[in-house]
């Protein structure tokens, strides 16, 4: 699976700072507090290139970075003159490597265990119920942002229930786009994508396994396309990815790159997915109608029987 640029580097500025956690304390004499970012680092250093080479699942590297982070917190936090903001920043990247639920068990038991490590003065009853305030308080953040972004994006998991956008969803996102491009007099392309196995999974295998390639799909799209962009199930098999503010030079670029990351998505009946892919446009003084059947007709050429 591709990994995320975002995450990539996400990752680099840990290591960055883990190796300047670590020369600090060996430049202030804490010789005893270097071992763990220096463990830490190491682990990275060794992680991060097995995972850009799909040697490595990438949850495996976000563990490493929880319990490495999770073990400076309790560390650090008893010789800090604020140490109730070390508690904060546990729970805060419990809920960035983690799902919400497990994220949340974890922190109503981390809570009382980095209280306890801080000494009597801190383990009391008000911030206790501090701590699992702001666990609670994330956990709802968590939830409510992540039901956002699946409603905006098309990122499936085959554990989840199917919520899928419909194909009226997407149109309706690209009714606003084509609207809020012509008022600014700003570029919008879209891309066609059409992936043959998605039929050839249905069709041989069922609709579970069609789930399964339709997540791991979503999310490489995911996590190589902008923010800003969208992705939604606009017919069988074929997508439509909204690219705001993108020409079509930017768009065949964007194509090519997504290409690429798709064929990183395997599965032992199917083999490596591969995309078909055109790119329209909006040219000007186009309105969404006119647009809308430039994108038919782009993916009823995708759709024809290939020699």
């Amino acid at each position: 699976m591709a990994l995320s640029r975002y995450k990539l580097i996400a990752q680099l500025l840990t290591l960055a700072l883990l190796l300047g956690l670590a020369l600090w304390e060996h430049l202030m004499r804490h010789y005893d507090l270097i071992l763990p970012p220096t463990l830490m680092a190491i682990a990275l250093l060794v992680s991060i290139p097995l995972q850009c080479l799909d040697r490595l699942h990438p949850a495996i590297t976000d563990h490493i970075l929880l319990f490495g982070g999770l073990v400076l917190c309790i560390l650090e936090a008893p010789s800090s003159n604020n140490p109730m903001l070390w508690l904060g920043l546990s729970i805060t990247l419990s809920y960035l490597l983690l799902p919400p639920l497990p994220a949340l068990l974890l922190t109503l038991l981390l809570v009382p265990v980095s209280l306890a490590s801080l000494g009597e003065t801190h383990m009391t009853a008000m911030n206790l119920v501090l701590g699992w305030w702001l666990s609670l308080t994330a956990a709802t953040l968590a939830l409510l942002l992540g039901s956002t972004s699946r409603t905006l994006r098309f990122t499936l998991r085959p554990w989840r229930d199917d919520r899928r956008p419909a194909s009226e969803f997407i149109t309706r996102n690209l009714e606003m786009e084509v609207a809020r491009a012509s008022a600014l007099d700003r570029p919008l392309s879209v891309l066609v994508l059409y992936i043959p196995q998605l039929d050839q999974a249905g069709d041989q295998f069922g609709g579970h396994m069609r789930e399964i390639l339709s997540a791991s799909f979503s999310e490489v799209i995911s996590d190589n396309s902008r923010q800003s962009d969208l992705l939604g199930e606009h017919h069988a098999n074929v997508f439509w990815l909204i690219l705001p503010n993108a020409g079509e030079p930017g768009a065949v670029v964007a194509a090519k790159r997504l290409s690429d990351a798709v064929t990183s998505v395997t599965h032992p009946e199917i083999g490596s997915l591969e995309s078909f892919s055109r790119v329209c446009t909006l040219r000007a003084q186009e309105d969404v109608e006119s647009f809308s059947q430039r994108l038919e007709t782009a993916a009823n050429k995708l759709l024809e029987p290939r020699a």
